[in-house]
């Protein structure tokens, strides 16, 4: 009988002890991006059959064993192993496995996956153009996608990138732009479409994937997918902002004393003695002006005033010789000009009905260093909404609002002339001021000039 109790009581501690290792663990798990419980996440005890899933509430409570680690997995999820030490209260949040959503791709008027396509299709990884502090779509797709080329003609802001896909030529008259649809619905310009409002973007290549549009996708498709509303019942906020600096991504030097050299020897080489107009150049010239440039290169300031004697003479001959030389890169390109970006979206779902309210502004400032005016803004505002009406019959409405203003400095009479490459052709000892520092008359002296502003506004609105 002893023997028996005896047993009962170490079967009753042993029991205890077992119970006592347990551990309960409870949490909610949550998307990332839109922090939405998912209901049906897997919680394993990982090297155990121990496991349970989570409620519409994307709420899980499990028993595990003291230094248990949890596997969490979900389709189209990325999996975690979280160690749960001595926690009780677990809370995740499960970020999209990119890899899966790839293999998706918008073409038409659906999509498709990527073994199943017919014709050339890409889709742009959005997380590169998310990365990029680019003022407008085109610019952000530099890069991206094997195929497409993006060239930006100028670095005039406001301007829109010229697009090409498999670099085709149309005609000397015709064009070779691509077709731009966003939500199924064509827009004149990608400039339009505020990068914050982009769900995904899809390249189609070839007349294969293309077929679909007709004549217009002769030269490719760029199509593009907005972002709609919740798809639980909740009321996102989300606010973003981007200040940035930008300058010329191509260094420009001047010859310089270089530059006089070449001239001298290209003169000499002919039988000549002199070269220029207005300020010219001489071999003595040359000589006395490589003095001044170890005497004074470090010295004298783009804006200090020009000396007789010092920065220029007049030889035996009656001719104006010039000896400092001028940069147009100190006089017209303005550095680290600043951009600046905001965007303010509600997103939410409210029984069957689902929405997406978005706001954007954008401030840039252009390169022109003299100009007092040279900016440019955009406004941007979209409004889509969903609902449900049976289940067979779903209604879509969406608009977008886009508003472009330019101001920039009028430099000369040329409407297509650029003031850069104008100044860019004087000759290096071709001055900028006179002997009292008041500016000559100059494409930067132009940009600068008040009476010669010119304000030109560019205003779209389109309904989509």
């Amino acid at each position: 009988m002893k023997k028996t109790v005896a047993l009962i009581f170490f079967l009753c501690l042993f029991v205890q002890l077992t119970m006592a290792q347990k551990r309960s663990v409870s949490g909610v798990i949550r998307d990332k991006a839109t922090n939405e419980a998912l209901p049906g996440v897997a919680v394993l005890e990982k090297g155990t059959t121990n496991g349970t899933v989570t409620n519409t509430d994307g709420r899980f409570q499990i028993s595990v064993s003291e230094g248990a680690t949890l596997v969490v997995s979900y389709i189209g999820m990325t999996t975690q192993e979280v160690a749960v030490g001595n926690s009780s209260t677990i809370d995740l949040s499960l970020e999209s496995a990119f890899e899966q959503i790839e293999e998706i791709v918008a073409v038409g008027y659906g999509t498709q996956k990527k073994p199943n396509l017919t014709g050339a299709v890409a889709s742009v990884d959005m997380k590169v153009l998310d990365s990029r502090p680019v003022p407008d779509v085109g610019r952000g797709l530099q890069g991206t996608t094997p195929g497409l080329s993006v060239v930006v003609p100028s670095g005039e802001i406001g301007s829109d990138p010229i697009m090409k896909i498999r670099g085709q030529f149309g005609s000397m008259q015709g064009g070779s732009s691509p077709l731009i649809l966003m939500d199924n619905v064509e827009i004149p310009s990608i400039q339009l479409v505020n990068p914050d409002d982009i769900e995904s973007i899809s390249i189609l290549k070839d007349a294969a994937s293309a077929s679909i549009y007709g004549s217009k996708a002769a030269f490719g498709v760029i199509l593009i997918t907005t972002k709609k509303g919740a798809k639980t019942e909740s009321v996102n906020v989300s606010y973003s902002g981007n200040l940035a600096f930008q300058n010329i991504s191509k260094k420009m030097e001047m010859g310089e004393l270089d530059a006089l050299e070449y001239t001298t020897r290209a003169f000499e080489r002919v039988g000549g003695t002199v070269a220029g107009a207005f300020w010219q150049m001489t071999r003595e010239g040359y000589d006395k002006a490589k003095i001044w440039q170890e005497t004074y290169g470090d010295v004298v300031k783009p804006n200090d005033p020009m000396l007789y004697g010092r920065d220029w003479y007049v030889d035996a001959s009656n001719r104006k010789i010039g000896l400092r030389t001028y940069d147009p890169y100190d006089y017209m390109v303005n550095e680290w000009a600043p951009t600046q970006t905001h965007n303010l979206s509600v997103n939410g779902k409210s029984g069957k009905t689902d929405y997406n309210v978005a706001v954007g502004y954008l401030d840039q400032t252009g390169l022109i260093k003299p100009a007092d005016v040279d900016e440019f803004q955009k406004y941007n505002g979209s409004v889509r909404v969903r609902t449900e009406i049976t289940e067979k019959l779903k209604v879509y409405a969406g608009a977008m609002y886009s508003k472009r203003k330019k101001s920039f400095a009028y430099s000369t009479s040329s409407t297509t002339a650029d003031p850069w490459l104008y100044i860019y052709r004087w000759g290096p000892t071709y001055p900028m001021t006179t002997e009292d520092g008041d500016p000559l008359r100059s494409p930067a002296f132009d940009s600068q000039n008040l009476a010669l502003q010119n304000i030109l506004h560019m205003t779209r609105c389109h309904p989509v």
